[in-house]
């Protein structure tokens, strides 16, 4: 964390002050008073400020009377003044400078210090899911793994909520709810001096009151899902982006979004080693087990991902799909919302199915095969009476510029679909495909099951185990809002 000394402070002062001067509503003396009488109104107690001779005077009065008498009062100043000059410049300076002046920390060093004490020891993964509550949707903008000191850094620098709780005190607030012991008293004490010092206590006292802060109970077993979209490159068919999600959340589906990377398929390969490897050494390291799902575009459907090297610099060949659950999911389904509601309802009945027990064979269809418009017809019209199916057998793999069944079967909303990506062993294949139609919900477990007999075979990129793709697709699992992208939005000129 910067410590700034006099000097430091000084010179930023100055650059607030020099921002501050050019902003129109501060020129005007009623206006600079209608700029106090909101802040007093957003802060619910008002300041006391000398009303000094010149505006530049005045407005270091004010700067100062800011970070005496309130914590929060220098930001809201500046939440004030973007309210009454929206869009100018010399506002967004300003901002930037207060928030780089480490001197207007929410709370004093000694009592950062004593929090610091208290947190010691205490589970990652319970700062973890408190700064998650604490944070709310910025939280999916911060990075996976954070010391303590920079948590509280980051919760210090939040804007707080609209009654004016920072979001430091419902970090603690919901920290302290994990615990029944003294650390508890401890936290909700150093919690209650610095509600008092902010004039909050009735409200951090009432929010202690509520359902939400209350011990949560994470899961023991936390499934991690690391969630790929390949997209080909409108210009040019060589070039992919990928773009990633990770999920490690043990109370809800909220992944979040890593960088994207572009390059041709054999340097997505490598990325995709690169994400696997920080996944078990990172974000995903506790995790029980880690799924890999990629989002996929027609045209790439029956790319083998299952068989791509987990290792960037490897050695020995070790597929993804036999050391972790592998599956595909479709990129236009997602972006066709038209096709969305029986996709949700065939999901809800694969959910239903109890693991363990023999599916029911309606469940499945099989393809009579065909990609002529006549089979395809016939296709969409059993699967228009066939409500209860969730799970289709392919007869051939999709194909970049035809994809035939596949089609059909995602626009009907079927979310489970398997298919040979070679055009031998077919019967092998469906041998194997009715051993696992039995325990429908074990399937992706099953399929990397067979995978590794695959992979212990006399030839193993030969068997069937080595070329079968499984798309399963759950539309309880979005990563991206439905719809086809968007068009770049055009730069507006500053």
């Amino acid at each position: 964390m910067t410590t700034w000394n006099g000097a430091d402070y000084s010179s930023s002062l100055t650059v607030l002050i020099g921002c501050l001067e050019q902003i129109p509503c501060l020129r005007d003396p009623n206006s600079r008073r209608l700029c106090l009488d909101l802040l007093a109104s957003r802060l619910g107690v008002e300041l006391v400020i000398d009303e000094l001779p010149t505006m530049r005077t005045h407005l270091i009065g004010i700067v100062q009377a800011c970070r005496r008498q309130h914590p929060r009062a220098l930001y809201i100043f500046i939440d004030v003044i973007e309210q009454m000059e929206p869009g100018s410049l010399p506002v967004r300076r300003a901002r930037t400078v207060v928030e780089n002046m480490a001197v207007l920390e929410l709370v004093p060093e000694h009592d950062r210090r004593e929090l610091l004490a208290l947190l010691e020891g205490c589970p990652g993964e319970r700062i973890h899911e408190s700064m998650r509550l604490a944070a709310g949707p910025t939280f999916d903008l911060m990075p996976d793994e954070q010391r303590p000191a920079d948590v509280l850094a980051v919760l210090e620098r939040m804007n707080a909520r609209p009654d004016g709780v920072p979001p430091l005190l419902l970090f603690v607030e919901y920290l302290a709810a994990y615990f029944n012991d003294q650390r508890a008293e401890l936290l909700r004490q150093w919690n209650d001096r610095q509600a008092e010092w902010m004039g909050l206590t009735d409200k951090v006292r009432a929010e202690r009151l509520r359902e939400e802060v209350t011990r949560p109970t994470a899961p023991k077993d936390v499934d991690a899902c690391l969630v790929i979209r390949i997209e080909p490159d409108l210009l040019d068919p060589d070039i992919f982006t990928a773009t990633h999600w990770r999920q490690s959340d043990p109370y809800e589906w909220r992944p979040r979004r890593g960088e994207s990377t572009s390059g041709d398929l054999a340097a997505i390969r490598l990325h995709v080693a690169e994400l696997v490897t920080q996944a078990e050494v990172s974000w995903g390291k506790d995790a029980r087990t880690i799924q890999i799902e990629f989002l996929l575009p027609f045209s790439l459907l029956s790319v083998p991902v299952d068989q791509w090297d987990l290792e960037k610099e490897g050695t020995l060949p070790r597929p993804l799909g036999l050391h972790y659950q592998v599956v595909v999911r479709s990129l236009e389904r997602a972006r066709s919302p038209q096709w969305h509601r029986e996709w949700r309802r065939r999901w809800s009945l694969l959910k239903q199915l109890s693991a363990g027990k023999p599916t029911p064979e309606e469940y499945w269809m099989w393809s009579s095969g065909g990609t002529k418009t006549r089979h395809l017809t016939v296709l969409d019209a059993k699967l228009a009476i066939s409500k209860e199916v969730v799970s289709l057998v392919l007869r051939s793999a999709p194909k970049e510029n035809d994809p035939g069944e596949i089609t059909v079967g995602l626009r009907t909303g079927v979310p489970v679909m398997l298919w040979l990506r070679a055009d031998s062993n077919r019967s092998a294949f469906e041998q194997e495909v009715k051993a696992m139609s039995e325990a429908l919900p074990e399937l992706v477990e099953n399929l990397r099951k067979l995978r590794s007999r695959a992979r212990q075979a006399a030839r193993p990129d030969g068997h069937v185990g080595s070329r079968i793709s499984l798309l399963w697709d759950d539309p309880d699992r979005p990563v991206e809002p439905a719809g086809p992208p968007a068009a770049p939005a055009e730069e507006v000129p500053a």
